[in-house]
């Protein structure tokens, strides 16, 4: 694809056309409606797996997840399922991409507990995160979490992430307030 070509597409688009899929056991796709099953729903509604999430607040439905799948597909993100070799979907990524800022943010759900800790999140996060960075526009990858949350702290740090600010007592887990964590990872041309 020609350069000026290539400069005309969106940031979504340029990282679709050029998602890097797989790493070892791990593979990246695009989110398809298909994708929404009782075990992905189950996921969404389980307390353990959305602890740190505000879709904690929410009980999910077939007609909510399809709400939402369909407001990804017509919106400037990107909407990704992760799937293992042994275990199939086992979960989503979202990169909500800037144009104007040359910007993405990414978050994730590893929504089975029994392979939180393998390195699952932490490979598509790095998939994720090297495919919007070779976008030639993309100055900046971000992500947040709340201070609590060990996991998706590591999966930040072992990325090469760096703090990136916090804001304190941004939200509460059980009635304690936490920090709110951000990091980044910048091009080499930022």
């Amino acid at each position: 694809m020609a350069l000026t070509t290539i400069n005309k597409l969106s940031l979504r688009e340029q990282f679709e056309a050029n998602l890097i899929v797989s790493k070892g056991d791990v593979l990246i796709r695009t989110f398809q409606e298909k994708d929404i099953t009782p075990r992905y729903i189950s996921w969404l509604n389980n307390p353990e797996v959305v602890r740190f999430s505000n879709q904690r607040f929410i009980t999910h439905t077939e007609s909510s997840c399809q709400s939402f799948y369909h407001s990804m597909a017509s919106s400037p993100s990107s909407f990704l399922a992760i799937e293992h070799a042994e275990y199939g979907h086992v979960g989503t990524l979202t990169v909500h991409f800037n144009d104007n800022h040359g910007t993405a943010d990414i978050g994730i759900l590893v929504g089975e507990p029994s392979i939180w800790g393998q390195g699952v999140g932490v490979a598509a996060w790095t998939l994720a995160m090297t495919t919007a960075l070779k976008i030639p526009k993309m100055r900046k990858v971000t992500a947040g979490t709340l201070a609590c949350n060990a996991g998706m702290l590591s999966i930040m740090r072992k990325s090469g992430m760096v703090e990136d600010g916090i804001r304190v007592n941004q939200e509460l887990v059980e009635g304690q307030p936490y920090d709110m964590q951000y990091y980044a990872y910048f091009s080499n041309d930022s």
